[in-house]
């Protein structure tokens, strides 16, 4: 396949043409014998501020061009072609004709040549040709085969060599973001909404704009540095409007995100690059929590069980995704510009919002040491300096339940999140009964500093999810109940996909804080808090419906 880049490239190639269809079989003349037909294949570096070595063409074994020669003078069309949509494909060493190994000039005359890249053989007419660029670039052949090259010269004597020099007329976009801790193993990039194909007219190397709709196109990962990803796709010339997105992302196959809105129009010149740089938006990894059955509650031989942490039998039916970590104030802080919170001003202020279901909420305190705070001269929130990575806090239930709505998820069940943080374990914690170790998977009291921690820090769970016990305690959906919202539990009894009791006083919080001690952190313990009370104790994470 052909590697992309655009310096020129000389190839000398012997072109061989056998007596194929078609060609004219002209060879019966003696005249012919002496007049080999070759080729010298060149390319136009596309336009660009520099050209360095991450943009340069070079032709790979099994790239195929098509040619088409008519008689010196007499216009292209599909009824006088001394050569038709022959495939010419470079083996690695040399070019050859639907494998043939000789080439010999087709014509007494001279010819002119018109070639296009890539081949496709069902082309018929030479002046009406539609090229669509494939909609899923990702593999690198997709990528290749989209870069649409065109090649036209006149007069070239019986017996010369026919120098074919290809220019790239569609738009390469070219698109760099910083590398996410996580990786990103689970994000596909698509350019969103794009005019997909145009019409080729080899008689004038040139192409108009297409009629099929626009359809979003995967990128291809060119590039994974330490630093940065490199995505690039192959898109004909047109112009985004000002007021959409650029790009589009796919979280985990399933979790579709778009970046910011265009302030100006966006020119995607043909044969040019347009060279973009962007942040993955909203990203929130994600482990996948398979379904199945365990004992929610605690022993009553547990150290801490209380009355409302009656055991009893769970399943939850539904495979879900749920955050690896909890919500980060970079993610919060992205929730509200993008949703256009307004700063109410002062340096500790509640913040409300419109919250789906309930009206008008406050969603949280602003804190000058731990979250947020609104940037008059930037006009957008930031996360405290230094605090991007901490787990966002003085956050009420109903700023949870935003933030969820924002980002196309939801807050865990009680049943959810004791589920995923007990990761198939009986055990007080994740981790076993022994909470003398309790330092190397929580921050809790006996090695917190004043505060919450980075998310992450410390060892996962068996499933691979980070801070279920300590660093923050985590609001779930559920309103609370004694007895889980379930009429006459007991140690027998067994509920599928619980969601808690009718509305009720409080809301639960799960998974203890940077400020409690072991007792707290069990996997079993049951919190509550009013779900418009702020506190430096808790913040959440959020799942995903796999469907």
């Amino acid at each position: 396949m052909k590697s992309l880049s655009y310096i020129i490239l000389a190839v000398a190639v012997l072109l061989s043409v056998s007596c194929v269809d078609t060609i004219k079989d002209d060879t019966s003349s003696p005249s012919l014998s002496d007049a080999p037909l070759r080729f010298n294949v060149d390319v136009y570096p596309i336009t660009r501020s520099g050209i360095d070595d991450n943009f340069q063409t070079s032709w790979t074994a099994g790239d195929a061009i098509g040619v088409y020669a008519v008689e010196f003078g007499n216009g292209l069309s599909a009824d006088n072609c001394v050569i038709s949509n022959a495939r010419l494909e470079y083996n690695g060493t040399e070019w050859l004709l639907d494998g043939a190994s000789e080439s010999l000039w087709p014509s007494d005359s001279a010819l002119d040549f018109y070639a296009y890249y890539p081949y496709d053989e069902s082309y018929s007419d030479p002046l009406d040709m539609t090229f669509s660029v494939a909609s899923d670039q990702s593999d690198p052949s997709a990528h290749n085969g989209s870069d649409l090259m065109l090649a036209k010269v006149s007069g070239v004597a019986r017996g010369a060599e026919v120098s074919l020099m290809f220019r790239h007329v569609l738009s390469l976009v070219d698109v760099t973001y910083p590398s996410l801790a996580s990786g990103n193993d689970d994000i596909d990039v698509f350019l969103y909404d794009m005019a997909p194909d145009v019409r080729v007219d080899l008689s004038s190397a040139t192409v108009a704009p297409g009629q099929a709709d626009g359809t979003d196109v995967q990128m291809y990962l060119y590039a994974e540095n330490e630093d940065s990803y490199v995505y690039r796709a192959w898109v004909p010339s047109q112009v985004v409007d000002a007021g959409t997105p650029v790009f589009m992302y796919r979280y985990f196959d399933f979790m579709d995100r778009y970046d910011t809105d265009l302030d100006e129009d966006l020119a995607l010149d043909g044969g040019s690059v347009a060279v973009l740089s962007s942040v993955f938006p909203s990203y929130i990894p994600v482990t996948y929590i398979k379904a199945g059955s365990f004992l929610m509650g605690t022993p009553e031989s547990e150290d801490g069980h209380s009355s409302r942490e009656i055991q009893h039998n769970v399943t939850i039916s539904e495979d879900f995704y749920m955050g690896t970590y909890e919500i980060t104030n970079s993610q919060y802080a992205e929730f509200l510009n993008a949703t256009g919170v307004i700063d109410p001003g002062g340096d500790a202020a509640e913040v409300h919002a419109d919250v789906e279901g309930y009206g008008d909420c406050a969603i949280f305190q602003k804190s000058e040491y731990w979250n947020v705070m609104f940037d008059s001269s930037l006009e957008k929130w930031l996360p405290v300096e230094g605090r991007e990575e901490y787990p966002v806090s003085f956050v009420t239930w109903y700023g949870t339940k935003a933030f969820a709505d924002w980002a196309g998820a939801e807050l865990p069940t009680e049943a959810q999140w004791e589920y995923a943080c007990r990761a198939g374990t009986e055990t007080a914690w994740s981790f076993g009964d022994d909470h003398s170790v309790i330092s190397q998977y929580a921050w809790c009291d006996e090695n917190s500093d004043g505060g919450p921690s980075p998310v992450g820090t410390k060892l996962p769970n068996p499933w691979g999810l980070y801070d279920m016990h300590g660093n923050l305690y985590e609001w779930c959906s559920d309103w609370f109940d004694n007895d889980y919202g379930i009429e006459d539990l007991t140690s027998e009894t067994s509920v599928t996909d619980p969601t808690g009791p009718d509305p009720g006083m409080y809301k639960v919080i799960r998974g203890g804080s940077w400020l409690n001690y072991w007792y707290y952190c069990r996997s079993g313990y049951r919190n509550v808090y009013f779900p418009n009370y702020v506190s430096d104790l808790a913040g959440f994470r959020v799942v995903f419906k796999t469907k």
